[in-house]
């Protein structure tokens, strides 16, 4: 009898258990902590992620299309012929749906700080669009579409800090009143 080909625990719930196809890296993370995955940071999950799938790759177990983070993984039929699939055990247990706590919103946090981040990264191409603009006036028609992509893409993540911030504040104030 053939031994079982052992993949990790995370591996084995995303592509046996949750049977995920088609998938990117970040699609991947989100899943695992919505199915309450414990994990102390989600930058640090997703990096794990993206070490498991390029072994994955490398075993043809997984082919991807696109690049960059178009970049999506897809089951082969190697993988898919693997008949005896087990798991080796990591230090980062699944919870159980009933064990998961409901009232457990870090992933929010996570989310608000990412999109800060993204939104002082657009900030500083605004900034440099108007310096750019001020010293080559000739680069108008140029630079002002980006300009204004720039612009349009900052309003959506103030929203998206809006939102998460609200929430968190209602969230905070709910439970300072408990």
């Amino acid at each position: 009898m053939k031994r079982p080909k052992k993949i990790s625990a995370i591996m084995h719930k995303l592509l046996v258990e949750e049977r995920m196809d088609a998938f990117s890296v970040i699609e991947a993370r989100n899943a695992l902590l919505a199915l309450g995955w414990k994990s102390s940071n989600a930058d640090n999950l997703r990096k794990q992620i993206y070490r498991q799938l390029l072994s994955f790759l490398n075993n043809d177990w997984l082919r991807t299309e696109g690049i960059g983070r178009e970049k999506r993984y897809h089951v082969t039929d190697t993988f898919m012929r693997l008949k005896n699939v087990g798991k080796t055990d990591v230090n980062y247990p699944v919870t159980t749906k009933a064990k998961a706590d409901k009232n457990d919103y870090s992933i929010l946090v996570v989310e608000r700080c990412k999109y800060e981040g993204e939104l002082k990264i657009v900030l500083g191409e605004i900034d440099e669009y108007r310096a750019l603009l001020v010293r080559f006036p000739s680069l108008e028609k140029h630079i002002t579409p980006l300009l204004d992509e720039s612009k349009i893409r900052s309003a959506e993540l103030l929203g998206k800090v809006n939102v998460l911030s609200n929430v968190l504040k209602s969230l905070s104030a709910e439970n300072s009143a408990c």
